[in-house]
């Protein structure tokens, strides 16, 4: 009888062992790797009856702005400040190497309780980048206390201190200077004497992580300033071709795909972009000044767990300047990067380059590129946050004359790529279709008329960023957008003997029939299927969960610290057949995509891919993307290509 009662007690207590282990470990990671709220409204699948793009080669659901749904992801971030000692010290805005008190006597009391300039002295650093990664600086140099600072010529990065009369220092801040430069090249006067007299500035605005709704949705004065002031073109049809950032940022400045570029320069195996075809070349050799600005050089475009370049790309770079401050003066950091540099917001940073740059801008040809990513990159309603200021920047672009002389591309790389909306069926879509605006000067539309015409009628054509690349190349020389030139093309364009190129520029009309693939999408970024709901328990969705996990520990099983991983639950599948004008006629067997998120165990990562099925065959599309953070999960390796599949040991 003991035995009995024993071996019943010990059964209660494995399992009940076994149930709360379970249970606390299975709250703890949702509570880590979820810390953003789930839907209080099942998300269901609504399309609205109108589209996007709608025609005989994509169609693209249109969905709302704003609707009862969306709301309960969107709250209203509070500003916030960088409660940093505010700065001695401004760039003068008409002398070059100038920095100018920016204090009254009665602030320098308020602020460091001093009420006499003579006992203050500062020493002062200059910084020169030597590769994207290494900076030179010189000796600390004493200078007096002034109203004004006269630095060496020509300064570009500078740091100063500043100590009080105990020599106890009590502020210490970074600045930059914009200095004239002139072309790396100029434009042969063979080439000139067969141009057009017009020739234009193109600029890249871009910011990280947003969707061209949640463009409308969270960034309302700007998008009403451009709606209303400002000669414009939205692209509703704009589909990303990759997953993060890098491979939409690629296809942009170069026209290849990621793996072209590895292919035509072998970046990773010289340790540098510097041999890469990138389009501000091109402006170069064209007599243009160029410049590449982002705020955050921790997760550079060309740096995050890569290279950079070892020669400075452009004419005017900021990437130095930003690795001093991140180094020195970073803090408020939050999931990803430093919010404050300083005193200063961090997109604050790049705002007030830009803005030092407008005097040039407005004289001279450039290439721009100028990206924001603090702001926008892990938080679905914080682009709010930026809103004001690039509504500031856009009117100053327009009051200066910048926008007169400039082609603006006002774009993001993708959409929120993680977190609660994104497990939505909008949120899904939302994160292939990026923000694209093209603005240009007023008088281009008397101009080149046809050329605007087909810019307007591509707004719902499918487009990509190859598209874009090929629109700035168009711009190298204005004659390409004269009526006879659009027109010869365009006839190629439309024979139905000819293969389509996979970037076209938006000055020509994109060719209906364009699908996904002609256009260099990959199915899993595709927006132009016709999608609808499978239920979980369908057999074509368990057969593309369980193939999804055997891929997934595959890709880990040489890294004996990770464990393997079981499919837990799948949480939705999707079905996308070709449109059906296509298939109606088809009397072979065609493939369909199936799109499921699913959760694997131990660690509850939930996945999310798109499988192509064709008969009994099935393969990947695309890449597989994880729609949680795997946070500690996966210290135990630092392959960046594998991080979100291991669940360490």
């Amino acid at each position: 009888q003991f035995k009995k009662v024993f071996i019943v007690i010990f059964c209660v207590c494995v399992f009940t062992y076994l149930c709360l282990d379970y249970n606390l470990r299975t709250k703890l990671l949702r509570f880590r790797d979820g810390f953003d709220f789930k839907a209080r409204v099942d998300d269901t699948v609504s399309i609205n009856e109108a589209y996007f793009v709608d025609t005989p080669g994509c169609r693209m659901p249109k969905f709302d702005v704003m609707d009862d749904t969306i709301g309960q992801f969107i709250n209203n971030p509070k500003p916030y400040t960088c409660q940093k000692p505010r700065p001695l010290f401004r760039p003068s805005e008409t002398e070059p190497a100038v920095l100018v008190l920016g204090m009254t006597n009665e602030d320098l009391w308020d602020h460091y309780s001093i009420d006499d300039w003579s006992v203050v002295h500062c020493n002062y650093t200059m910084y020169i980048r030597r590769t994207d990664m290494i900076l030179a600086h010189s000796k600390s140099v004493p200078i007096k206390f002034a109203k004004k600072v006269q630095l060496p010529l020509p300064t570009e990065i500078v740091c100063i201190e500043c100590f009080n009369h105990k020599n106890i220092s009590f502020n210490n801040d970074c600045h930059f200077f914009v200095p004239p430069k002139k072309p790396r090249k100029k434009q042969p006067e063979s080439a000139s004497a067969n141009r057009t007299k017009e020739r234009i500035s193109v600029m890249i605005l871009g910011i990280d992580s947003v969707s061209h709704l949640n463009f409308l949705r969270q960034m309302k004065k700007s998008s009403a300033y451009v709606r209303e002031k400002l000669n414009h073109v939205e692209m509703w049809g704009y589909n990303k071709v990759g997953d993060n950032t890098f491979p939409n940022i690629v296809p942009l400045l170069s026209g290849l795909d990621e793996q072209e570029l590895n292919i035509s320069c072998n970046p990773l195996h010289k340790k540098r972009y510097d041999n890469c075809s990138f389009i501000w070349k091109r402006f170069h050799n064209l007599g243009y000044l160029s410049t590449f600005a982002e705020d955050v050089a921790y997760l550079g475009a060309f740096n995050y767990m890569r290279p950079g370049f070892k020669e400075q790309p452009t004419d005017y770079y900021l990437r130095p300047y930003v690795l001093v401050m991140e180094a020195s003066h970073g803090h408020n950091f939050v999931v990803n990067l430093n919010l404050c540099l300083g005193s200063r917001r961090t997109a604050d940073v790049l705002f007030e380059y830009i803005k030092q740059m407008v005097p040039l801008l407005s004289q001279h040809l450039f290439f721009s590129f100028f990206w924001t990513t603090s702001l926008t990159h892990d938080f679905f309603s914080l682009p709010a946050l930026l809103d004001n200021t690039l509504m500031d920047q856009l009117k100053q672009f327009h009051e200066s004359g910048v926008l007169n002389r400039t082609v603006v591309l006002l774009l993001s790389d993708h959409g929120m790529r993680w977190g609660s909306f994104r497990r939505t069926y909008q949120g899904m879509m939302e994160e292939h279709q990026p923000l694209m605006m093209l603005l240009y000067p007023p008088w281009m539309k008397q101009r080149y008329p046809q050329a605007i015409a087909n810019l307007e009628l591509n707004a719902h054509r499918l487009t990509t960023p190859f598209d874009v690349h090929a629109t700035m190349l168009s711009l190298l020389d204005l004659d390409n957008l004269e009526a006879n030139e659009l027109h010869q093309r365009a006839v190629e364009l439309e024979d139905p003997d000819s293969t389509l190129p996979r970037g076209i520029s938006l000055f020509l009309p994109v060719p209906e029939v364009r699908t996904c693939e002609q256009a260099g999408i990959a199915a899993h970024w595709c927006t132009c299927h016709q999608r609808r709901v499978l239920p979980t328990n369908d057999a074509r969705v368990q057969r593309a969960a369980r193939y999804l996990v055997r891929l997934i520990n595959n890709r880990i099983k040489s890294s004996p610290q990770c464990r393997t991983l079981y499919l837990n639950a799948i949480l939705q599948g999707l079905i996308a057949a070709p449109h059906s004008k296509f298939y109606n006629n088809i009397s072979t067997e065609y493939s369909v995509e199936i799109t499921m998120r699913l959760q694997t165990k131990p660690g509850l990562a939930v996945f999310e891919s798109t499988v192509r099925m064709t008969g009994y065959d099935i393969l990947l599309t695309g890449t597989i993307s994880r729609l949680n953070l795997y946070g500690s999960q996966s210290y135990c390796l630092d392959d960046p290509s594998l991080k979100m599949f291991c669940y360490c040991h």
